[in-house]
């Protein structure tokens, strides 16, 4: 499949994206508040207007079938595929964990898969200090064991856990 970049924009035009990822399950997990956001990795934008955010998780699902949206994951296998999406739906996301404003700058914990290579470890910390990031650690165990490592580590008390479960 030939897709189209607009360099201007620096993404995918709307007409090229499509639900073709199977979406990955994003839990954010709070240490300090004891929160917890499971959601699949989904966004919903407008088909005409790519940079308004519609929806994103279980809500973008409502527009699957509106003519002027577009709903898609912006991971695939667990890896930012599309990067100013994947930023927007984790900060709509930490947004569900820490609903009061202004965002505290947290301290995140970010899951990686085995064979992430480095350009999509960038990817994935930038995205994350985009969002409001203090500071961007990562680990590739299972949501249960970084749980008991981060409450056993002082500097990770607070911190905020985001766990991206590939489907694919």
């Amino acid at each position: 499949m030939l897709r189209q970049f607009d360099p201007c924009s620096k993404q995918l035009l709307p007409e090229n994206w499509y639900l073709e990822f199977t979406p990955a399950q994003i839990t954010i997990h709070s240490l300090k508040t004891g929160r917890q956001v499971r959601e699949p990795s989904l966004v919903a934008v407008g088909a005409s207007q790519p940079n308004q955010l519609l929806a994103v998780g279980k809500d973008a699902l409502q527009y699957q079938n509106n003519p002027e949206a577009v709903v898609f994951s912006p991971f695939r296998q667990g890896k930012i595929a599309q990067y100013p999406a994947a930023q927007a739906l984790l900060k709509a996301l930490l947004k569900q964990v820490y609903p009061a404003r202004p965002l505290p700058k947290p301290v995140l914990c970010v899951h990686m898969q085995e064979c992430t290579t480095q350009v999509e470890e960038v990817a994935l910390a930038e995205a994350a200090i985009q969002c409001g990031a203090r500071k961007v650690f990562f680990y590739s165990d299972s949501l249960a064991s970084m749980l008991d490592l981060a409450r056993s580590r002082r500097d990770l008390q607070s911190a905020v856990l985001i766990h991206i479960e590939s489907q694919d």
